[in-house]
């Protein structure tokens, strides 16, 4: 049951630069709520800090404090924001750059029966809290004051940030350190339980925007999150009509996976829609299903059909185990056109890759095989002589074959630089092609098969490896 409380009309803002929110710092919650009070007290246009006076009675107030020692706390968490350091990666014209810096400096108060104490920001802190105009944060304060987790407000920041985004992605080491809690929480399940489900809750009962989250993993270790942002329209909606919030239990906190996020993503805008919906369409029915039944109330408003109750509507096609949405199935039929005529331009590029590959391949070859040919002839000096005499001898028989009469015919001799009869004259008509070469390959088949025969198995491996 909702409790209507009276809820002061007057919003006080938090401002602070992106990179403040992004810095690596750890508080505790009373140091948290010092910090936050003078955050407060900074006006607009303040061109230099002054020393804020902190009346506690208004930090109770403001907080909703019950503590019996709450002064005390907060005096101490005056302190310990003096002794707290924060640093911050800043993106310079030179490049990134480390800033670290106290955050707080002098702290008045009284010894006993103090009701205010006075404390100022560090000098320092100015680009952060001062005369900013682009690159801040700017939140309701009510949105962090029943909140008792200083990691939850950092989160809350966080996530504010990107609310328009609409998601936010970090890795686990990342997140880590800009909450400084590598020492304290070095487990993930750890972190997890006492910060990531800690601010969930904290922000679905308290703040403006709520989240769910996917973890990804590298192995089977995670080492990401990617939060999804969601307006908390409840919480909105209490403030609008100036009512507090009601407490919720951990088991009304909604946890999703990949496959609820995308169809909570699809229904979202529609009025009554919740992720509660969802799951409990998706224990009855199959995710394309749940989709087909969304898609089509979506295609229905795109193309101008008024649907009063969208959620209602869909809804009722659930129990429709067969529907038929033409513009679905032209969008399906033009997709299919599309990925076809993808495919087939994906195969005619696979095509012609292959044939540059074999013709490569095929010119590679024929380097080699003239490589070994050199080998032999230079292993043996004779051979170069022996190879002409019996092409010669063969092409003065009687009826001698015609492409032996081609081969002798056509051989060129006395070529500029090169011997007569020499390798190097053998290799030049070889390179000219035709029967002169035929006959050559052919001559080193039968005479040096074993030689020949490995090299033209090692092409036939990468010409398989090819056609595969």
């Amino acid at each position: 049951m909702k409790q209507k409380q009276e809820v002061s009309r007057t919003v006080k803002l938090i401002k602070k630069s992106n990179d403040l929110v992004e810095g690596r710092y750890r508080f505790d919650i009373w140091e948290t709520r010092v910090f936050t009070k003078m955050l407060t007290l900074i006006r607009m246009d303040d061109e230099d800090f002054k020393e804020y006076r902190i009346f506690l009675k208004d930090v109770v107030h403001d907080f909703g404090l019950s503590h019996k020692n709450a002064y005390k706390l907060l005096k101490d968490g005056a302190k310990g924001l003096t002794k707290k350091e924060i640093r911050i990666i800043r993106d310079t014209p030179e490049g990134l750059k480390e800033f670290q810096t106290h955050i707080a400096v002098g702290v008045d108060s009284f010894v006993k029966d103090g009701n205010y104490l006075d404390i100022s920001f560090h000098p320092k802190m100015k680009p952060f809290l001062l005369q900013l105009q682009t690159q801040f944060l700017m939140y309701d304060i009510r949105n962090v004051l029943s909140i008792q987790s200083s990691f939850s407000v950092r989160i809350y920041e966080l996530l504010k940030q990107y609310e328009t985004i609409g998601k936010r992605r970090f890795s686990i080491q990342d997140l880590k350190e800009m909450l400084d809690v590598q020492d304290k929480y070095p487990l993930y399940a750890n972190f997890k339980q006492r910060v990531i489900l800690k601010a969930q809750e904290d922000l679905e009962k308290s703040t403006d925007i709520r989240f769910t989250f996917e973890e990804i993993k590298s192995g089977k270790q995670v080492t990401e999150l990617v939060f999804h942002i969601i307006r908390n329209k409840e919480i909105l909606e209490l403030r609008q009509n100036n009512i507090l919030p009601t407490k919720k239990t951990k088991e009304e906190l909604i946890v999703i996976n990949e496959i609820e996020q995308e169809l909570f993503n699809l229904v979202k805008d529609f009025k009554g829609a919740n992720l509660k919906s969802i799951q409990n369409w998706l224990k009855t029915y199959p995710a394309d299903y749940v989709k087909s039944r969304i898609t089509l109330v979506k295609n229905l408003l795109q193309v101008g059909q008024k649907v009063d109750n969208p959620m209602g509507f869909i809804q009722s096609l659930m129990i429709q185990p067969n529907i038929f949405d033409p513009i679905q199935e032209e969008k399906e039929a033009l997709e299919a056109n599309k990925q076809k005529a993808k495919q087939q331009e994906l195969a005619k590029q696979q095509e012609q890759n292959k044939e540059q590959l074999l013709q490569a391949l095929k010119d590679e070859y024929e380097e080699s095989r003239i490589a070994l040919m050199n080998t032999i002839f230079t292993k043996y000096p004779d051979l170069s002589k022996e190879f002409l005499t019996d092409l010669r001898n063969k092409r003065n028989k009687e009826n001698a074959p015609f492409i032996v009469q081609l081969a002798y015919d056509h051989y060129i001799t006395d070529i500029d630089g090169l011997a007569p009869a020499s390798k190097e004259e053998i290799i030049y008509n070889h390179r000219l092609g035709g029967s002169f070469s035929a006959l050559l390959i052919e001559w080193f088949d039968v005479n040096f098969m074993n030689e020949m025969n490995e090299m033209n198995e090692q092409f036939k491996e990468k010409v398989q490896s090819i056609n595969l």
